[in-house]
């Protein structure tokens, strides 16, 4: 059973998502919903930890920028592809006016779909 409480929506680009505690990459998004999101990463991660998370993107004019959240991972395990492990987090803290407009970027710029489409 599915319990997510939007849907989830491709995204155009690849986005980079390290761990900021200690600069570790964790993998490339791979869809992204206001309520969280999912990587692609050359590991299982642990489910039980709260993350803070950089996830780097450019902006307009091409320059460099990155986004931080904190989020839980709420699975992880081997993908499809077995070069792959997939994890899903769900995003905490979104109050933070920094974060909660970053993430409006990212869904307003990067997906693909319509916003309408968040039931």
């Amino acid at each position: 059973m599915d319990n997510r409480l939007f849907r989830r929506r491709s995204i155009a680009i690849n986005f980079r998502v390290f761990d900021e505690a200690d600069g570790r990459f964790l993998g490339r998004m791979g869809d992204l919903s206001p309520g969280g999101f999912m990587i692609y990463g050359p590991e299982v991660l642990r489910t039980d930890l709260l993350y803070r998370l950089r996830v780097e993107y450019h902006d307009d004019a091409g320059a460099p920028r990155s986004a931080r959240f904190k989020a839980k991972a709420m699975w992880s395990g081997t993908d499809l592809n077995p070069e792959l492990c997939s994890t899903g987090f769900r995003f905490y803290d979104l109050e933070s006016p920094t974060a909660r407009k970053a993430l409006e970027e990212l869904l307003h710029r990067f997906t693909i779909g319509d916003e309408g489409d968040d039931d």
